[in-house]
């Protein structure tokens, strides 16, 4: 019979060992290979997928999603900002055109008039000093007029303005215009200017010019066309409102070839030389009706115009040009590139997050089963080995050999019992009970003194008072009995392990290696070190059931000596928060 036993126990002992192997080998090995990772355990595969690839995939199908929706918000931008400008850009052309429209009307219907005023005046002069005041004259052509729009300006001999009724424009230099005097006198005609837009006074006006007789000095008649204020009042403050709209411009092209500018919002600050260059290039280059658009050497303006003839005069062509501000458009943009530089950042930190957690629940998942595996290998040929031990004792009694299979025995039951309560406590309620706690842990003791002495350690106890707890049983066994299976396994051979009950506190003291990570001791399946043995679902069993019965412990590691320590409620736990 002790044959039998010995075979069936070394049996046993041999798959058990190699339930252990296989499940260190795994603990091992990498899920990043190359094709799935297969284990069979008891009949059954187990196979884990490449993470990896479910990584790549994870990582590819966020990134073109990202992609996607960035180009589609980024073309919503732009889209959205161009079509912004259109409805800007129309609605000024629609209104500029209304006023323009207004006062090329009253250019036509006024221009007689004003060469008439212009003779008149020059009558009044010619019998007259030429620096006589003006105000009986200014009086005259004014007269039954309102807001007085006819005034009177002579230069010198150099084209400034000496005497007006216009006090502004005293002493303003008239010679950018000595060219178009000049063809006057020649012609032996008085000009007469098309409407111009003057941006300071922001309004419109008519200029007659002759030079006065026997004299190198000019007259010069305006006229402010002033029934137009308010359609320039509305469309001054609609492109105030336009924060986007740097300038704006309307060129009047008339078929002589004058061109009239007329700045309603001015950008940068141009000469009148600078600006009428602009405006000849702009005619020259664009095409009648036509809408187009260019972007500005610096990138943050982009110009907008259309050429379209009058609705009055087929024979003047209009220009609209409207500068816009592109810096609102690429604070956007760089806004969301920003955000979703940080969406792809979040999103790709998410991601491998999830990955390491799918991996490690992949693991956890692969070990459970593993565990779940191994107890039903081990039950049918432990309790075969239980029951050929018994009957051995009672018919040769005990002896060294005995001892040695008893030990290796109920350290097997020990691991059994370990992975047995793993799987079932999740789905079955423990008797809750008064224990005495030093009743339970000198049994416990007495257990495990056997497994002790045949690894050539040994246990002593201390019980300085007697204390009573509220729980199951199993749970109070199984905390114990993992604190000395744990004690022995990591202990130095040939040491004494302490276990001592004091003021409501068990303590189990034992000279080993010095603990690494107090922390990651609790974590199912981690060890410190792997050549010891075990699963390393001993002490998460234990923080498991401290947790549920409020239990505070504490572990001290220093000097080689290690103390594990579990502080109870002794007397005072409600079984009512269980």
């Amino acid at each position: 019979m002790a044959k039998l036993i010995k075979t069936d126990l070394s049996i046993i002992l041999l798959r058990f060992s190699n339930f252990k192997r296989i499940y260190h080998q795994t603990r091992k090995s990498k899920y990043h290979k190359k094709n799935y990772e297969a284990v069979c355990v008891g009949g059954g595969n187990l196979a884990l997928p490449k993470s990896s690839t479910f990584l790549f995939f994870a990582i590819f199908i966020f990134l073109i999603f990202t992609i996607s929706i960035y180009l589609l918000f980024l073309k919503n931008l732009k889209d959205n900002h161009t079509k912004n400008q259109e409805i800007a850009f129309y609605k000024i052309q629609k209104e500029t055109n209304n006023l323009l429209s207004k006062l090329l009307y009253n250019f036509e219907n006024k221009k007689e008039s004003v060469l008439e005023k212009h003779k008149e005046v020059l009558e009044y002069l010619e019998n007259s000093s030429y620096e006589i005041n003006l105000d009986e004259i200014h009086k005259k052509i004014n007269k039954d007029l309102p807001n007085k729009p006819y005034n009177i300006y002579i230069t010198d001999e150099n084209f400034i303005i000496k005497n007006t009724t216009y006090l502004a424009d005293l002493d303003f230099d008239l010679s950018f215009a000595k060219k178009t005097f000049l063809e006057h006198k020649q012609k032996n005609e008085t000009g007469i200017s098309q409407p111009i837009f003057e941006f300071y006074s922001s309004k419109f006006f008519t200029y007659t010019d002759s030079f006065l007789p026997n004299s190198n000095r000019v007259l010069q008649l305006s006229y402010t066309y002033d029934k137009l204020n308010k359609d320039i009042e509305f469309l001054k403050n609609l492109l105030e409102n336009s924060l986007d709209i740097k300038s704006s411009d309307a060129f009047v092209v008339y078929p002589d070839g004058f061109i009239g500018e007329f700045i309603f919002k001015q950008g940068d600050i141009k000469n009148i030389d600078e600006r009428a260059k602009e405006a000849k290039i702009l005619v020259e280059s664009l095409d009648e009706n036509r809408y187009s658009t260019k972007n500005k050497e610096d990138k943050s303006k982009k110009l907008t115009y259309l050429s379209e003839r009058s609705p009055i005069f087929d024979d003047i062509n209009i220009i609209y040009t409207i500068i816009f501000d592109e810096t609102s458009l690429q604070k956007n943009i760089f806004l969301l590139n920003l955000i979703i530089f940080i969406l792809t950042l979040i999103g790709l930190v998410t991601i491998f997050i999830i990955y390491k957690v799918r991996k490690k629940e992949l693991i956890l998942n692969y070990k459970d089963k593993f565990i779940e595996h191994s107890i039903h290998e081990i039950k049918t040929p432990l309790s075969i080995i239980t029951l050929n031990i018994q009957l051995r004792n009672k018919i040769f009694g005990d002896d060294k050999y005995s001892k040695k299979i008893d030990g290796a025995l109920k350290t097997l039951k020990n691991s059994y019992e370990d992975m047995t309560f793993l799987q079932t406590k999740s789905y079955i309620d423990y008797k809750i009970e008064r224990l005495n706690l030093a009743e339970i842990l000198k049994n416990r003791v007495k257990y495990f003194n056997i497994i002790a002495q045949t690894q050539n350690r040994e246990l002593e106890i201390e019980i300085l008072e007697s204390c009573d707890v509220f729980m199951s049983e199993i749970e109070l066994t199984r905390l114990i009995d993992n604190n000395l299976s744990n004690a022995i396994k990591y202990s130095f051979s040939n040491s004494v392990i302490k276990i001592s009950l004091e003021n409501s506190t068990l303590y189990f003291f034992s000279f080993g290696t010095n603990i690494i990570d107090d922390k990651a001791i609790f974590n199912r399946y981690s060890r410190e070190n792997i050549s010891s043995g075990g699963f390393g679902i001993g002490l998460s069993i234990v923080k498991d059931i401290c947790t549920k019965y409020k239990i505070d412990i504490s572990v001290d590691s220093q000097n080689n000596i290690n103390t594990f320590s579990y502080r109870f409620n002794c007397h005072k736990f409600d079984t009512n928060n269980i």
